[in-house]
């Protein structure tokens, strides 16, 4: 064979490893290269928390022969479905109501109470975020701490301008009215927040519009989520953090298998990696979340305390319900006379 055409053999196949090789980086995901099955996460929670989870979850190679990754929005677009589901506990519920999810046991999930999981192991909660006082440090100074712990406390403290979103704007604040309503009853609750009116000025537009007008003096405190709070926190932050004595609402957060995964072995590890592991908590914490663990210490202890303070929406799961709570809201708080 004479030497030239040897050589352009040589080369030919030269080039086609490298575009193999270059094929392989580019347009398949990398971790498939090495074996693993690539395992879809949905969740519409904050993207740089959800990414380091990710990152920390596939950095071990010997965890599990399954690779993580985020189900883009484009990609839940195209139609492309998910394996795992990281979200509000009401949207776990509509998908378990629709027969989406598969349940699976958990020895972590049952160290939880019951109201923080499905009853039949379609889903399980990780963590919540409570809403909060931020209470001003010059204010507290002039009316004393002590008369500052409670839902309570709020009604009946003088001239005191409270910082809040309007219950109406996005399904954070109504999640919030309706686990109010939920546990206080509707009318208690109405009440309540009639009577609170009359301490806002006006009700800000923005989740970040409290905090900001608190810790300038523009307001003596604010009612909020602790997630909010946690993304501004400094050494010197003028103004500090208050769980209401009676207890709180919150959005708690749950993960799930979906049914028509297949992927049930590899899902069911990442769902009690993210349980009980310390690295999830650690990650929540460098990612200045102010998301609270159910389960702090994994197997080794106790899930969370006195979870009878910790309010959760269950009378107003369909949004129909929820628009008509709003709406009463509006009509006998937010436009009630001062």
């Amino acid at each position: 064979m004479p030497h030239k055409k040897i050589l352009f053999i040589v080369v030919l196949l030269l080039l086609s490893v490298a575009w193999f090789l270059f094929d392989s980086k580019n347009g398949r995901d990398s971790i498939i290269e090495h074996g693993k099955t690539e395992l879809v996460l949905y969740s519409t929670l904050d993207n740089s928390f959800l990414q380091a989870l990710i990152k920390e979850y596939n950095s071990d190679p010997d965890r599990t022969t399954a690779a993580l990754k985020l189900l883009l929005p484009e990609e839940k677009e195209q139609g492309k479905t998910a394996d795992l589901y990281l979200l509000e506990h009401n949207e776990l519920k509509l998908l378990a109501k629709e027969q989406r999810l598969y349940a699976i046991l958990s020895e972590a999930g049952d160290l939880l109470p019951p109201a923080f999981k499905d009853e039949q192991s379609q889903w399980f909660g990780v963590f919540y975020d409570p809403i909060v006082f931020l209470v001003n440090q010059g204010y507290a100074r002039q009316n004393g701490q002590e008369n500052i712990s409670s839902w309570q406390d709020i009604i009946k403290l003088q001239n005191v301008r409270v910082a809040m979103e309007n219950l109406s704007d996005s399904q954070s604040t109504r999640n919030f009215l309706a686990a109010f309503a939920s546990v206080r009853g509707e009318e208690k609750s109405l009440a309540y927040f009639r009577g609170l009116n009359r301490q806002i000025p006006q009700y800000s537009r923005f989740p970040f519009t409290p905090i900001r007008l608190t810790t300038v003096g523009d307001a003596d405190l604010a009612i909020t989520r602790r997630s909010y709070v946690f993304k501004y926190l400094e050494n010197d932050f003028p103004a500090y953090i208050v769980l209401p004595e009676e207890g709180t609402p919150i959005s708690l957060y749950g993960v799930a298998v979906d049914a028509a995964s297949k992927k049930y072995e590899a899902a069911q590890m990442f769902r009690d990696w993210l349980l009980v592991a310390a690295e999830p908590q650690k990650i929540a914490l460098e990612q200045n979340t102010g998301y609270v663990f159910l389960l702090p210490n994994g197997l080794k202890g106790s899930s969370v305390n006195q979870p009878e303070k910790l309010w959760q929406n269950t009378e107003y799961t369909l949004p129909a319900q929820q628009e008509i709570l709003v709406n009463k809201w509006l009509q006998s708080a937010r436009f009630a006379v001062k």
